[in-house]
């Protein structure tokens, strides 16, 4: 008799510990999906943005947000969005959500530094070189893993020649050299 309420016991026990296991296992699957919808809209954002094509641009954009609305990917997309339009407000606007919420991803940690580089680029198409020279050095000095560091040392090189700082145009460019000798002397023949 004991021995019959000791295995209903454990099996009412595996019973509630394989239940639990399905729902961990589903609840990570539908998180999974909500991430490759997200990406995949963002994907068919950029290629409707490469095509001129705004509408279907943003459509996507606002369908990744439904997936994933704390995701910084959509808002970093929506801010080249408005870039396109040119609508400079709502671009700044979604950048400022891409950088909060990437920072939220991060545990509070700093922004991402491929939102950092994109806004840095767009705040020195406004004029604003020194704003866009601090966040590119921030892109630079972080912690975090970035793989396109040369594309932030192109981007400030780029900046300090359009604000006419010559000194920090080329300790970017020698930066650069370091990273990609080809694309640093590409470079300083446009920027000469």
């Amino acid at each position: 008799m004991k021995f019959a309420k000791y295995s209903q016991n454990i099996t009412a026990c595996l019973a509630i510990l394989w239940l639990a296991g399905c729902t961990i296992q589903s609840n990570q699957s539908v998180k999974f999906k909500r991430s490759e919808a997200v990406e995949a809209r963002v994907k068919l954002a950029l290629a409707y943005l490469e095509q001129n094509d705004f509408p279907k641009a943003k459509q996507n954009i606002d369908t990744a947000m439904k997936h994933d609305s704390n995701d910084y990917l959509p808002y970093s997309i929506l801010a080249y969005y408005y870039q396109q339009i040119g609508n400079t407000t709502n671009a700044e606007k979604a950048y400022q959500s891409a950088i909060q919420l990437s920072q939220k991803q991060n545990n509070n940690d700093q922004a991402s530094p491929d939102v950092l580089n994109n806004y840095g680029t767009f705040l020195c198409k406004q004029g604003k070189f020194e704003q866009a020279y601090t966040q590119f050095n921030l892109v630079l000095n972080s912690e975090r893993p970035y793989y396109h560091q040369a594309d932030t040392l192109e981007n400030l090189a780029l900046c300090a020649y359009e604000a006419g700082n010559n000194t920090l145009k080329k300790n970017a460019l020698t930066q650069l050299i370091k990273l990609d000798t080809n694309r640093a002397e590409q470079l300083n023949k446009l920027i000469k």
